[in-house]
């Protein structure tokens, strides 16, 4: 028995000894791809990489162009109509992008694949299939999405800005603040509204408001403070086809206020000048495929931190999806004005109108 029980020893002595094994499996190509087809743009990218191992520390080898990239392949974009029809076909070109920012990734320049989409020449009654075949390596991968509906044939009327609240507000002017004299601080919530759309299944809704900061040196820097109103999903439309957003007045003072305190080159600042409209809403919005890779990724918020892994490339890796993004300015109303000039939440970032004129009987004309 002792002799057993040495031999058992003996064995288990030699094998926790060992450390030359290899912790990598076999390696094998998996793509990676990212693409977002957007009607809104005129060029549209596609982002197709494959997977590295490696013996060290694979942060390294992120950090390899080569490591990450495919030596050529051959990427298109089929349209298909309702009856399986091909209508269009687009091959993909390579362009080498610069200007990157910093990341574990190669950093110097990322190669990207690439069409034209000029005069709306995608169409959202079609499907669109990626197809990429890399002959090298006798692999075949790709994906199918439908698009977000722009609404209206019109491409320079924008739809789903096209609303009974919206309509007033275009009139109007946005309205956070409802009084005339600047003593009275009654601040107002702004009811916004936009229509819903085919295949739109999450919508996003930014406020930015742009100004000019002129400079003691006479240049003058065009500028934004961007705010992010959060995102509805297409369960929350409203029976009559449309999204409802409540924003608060006092809030959008109090965002002003934040994004500039504490800014570098305040004391160069002489004054803040903006137009007749300054404030603008931006909307965009994803289909199915864009919301469901999206909620997969959101932070963890209970206790379980696994997260599934979501798809929809075939034999691959990532996602293929569409975006629509609509844009639109609106001028602000005079009290609006009074109190971003005047009020005690950001008179003290220079402020001024133009047009004092348009406000007779207070000081917010800007300085020469």
């Amino acid at each position: 028995m002792k002799k057993l029980l040495l031999l058992f020893g003996l064995i288990f002595s030699i094998y926790s000894c060992r450390t030359d094994f290899d912790l990598n499996a076999p390696y094998k190509i998996s793509p990676v791809v990212y693409g977002l087809l957007d009607q809104s743009l005129d060029t549209q990218f596609v982002k197709i990489n494959k997977s590295f191992l490696g013996d060290g520390n694979n942060v390294s080898y992120a950090a390899i162009n080569d490591c990450t990239l495919f030596d050529s392949l051959i990427a298109v974009i089929e349209g298909y109509d309702l009856s399986n029809n091909l209508v269009s076909l687009d091959t993909l070109k390579e362009i080498n992008v610069k200007n990157i920012d910093d990341g574990i990734f190669y950093e110097d320049e990322q190669k990207l694949y690439f069409f034209t989409s000029y005069n709306n020449r995608l169409d959202d009654e079609l499907t669109y299939h990626l197809n990429v075949n890399v002959p090298s390596h006798d692999l075949k991968f790709g994906a199918v999405t439908n698009l977000v509906e722009k609404g209206g044939t019109n491409p320079s009327f924008n739809y789903l800005f096209e609303t009974i609240i919206i309509r007033g507000i275009k009139i109007n002017g946005i309205r956070f603040i409802d009084k005339v004299l600047i003593e009275d601080d009654n601040y107002m919530d702004q009811l916004f509204s936009w229509r819903s759309t085919n295949n739109g299944e999450r919508y996003e809704l930014v406020l930015k408001f742009h100004f000019q900061e002129h400079l003691l040196d006479g240049s003058v820097i065009s500028r934004y403070l961007e705010w992010n109103l959060g995102t509805q999903k297409s369960t929350d439309v409203y029976n009559n086809g449309e999204f409802q957003k409540t924003i608060s007045g006092s809030a959008f003072y109090d965002m002003v206020a934040s994004r500039l305190d504490n800014y570098s080159l305040e004391s160069q600042v002489v004054k803040r000048t903006f137009t007749s409209k300054p404030v603008e809403f931006v909307l965009t919005i994803g289909n199915d495929i864009l919301n469901t890779y999206m909620e997969v990724n959101e932070p963890v918020t209970g206790i379980v931190t696994e997260k599934p892994v979501f798809s929809n490339i075939n034999n691959g890796i990532g996602i293929f999806a569409s975006k629509f993004q609509c844009a639109e300015f609106f001028s602000i109303q005079r009290g609006t004005i009074l109190e971003l000039c005047l009020g005690p939440k950001t008179s003290e970032f220079k402020f001024c109108y133009e047009n004092p004129s348009d406000i007779e009987g207070y000081n917010v004309g800007c300085p020469q």
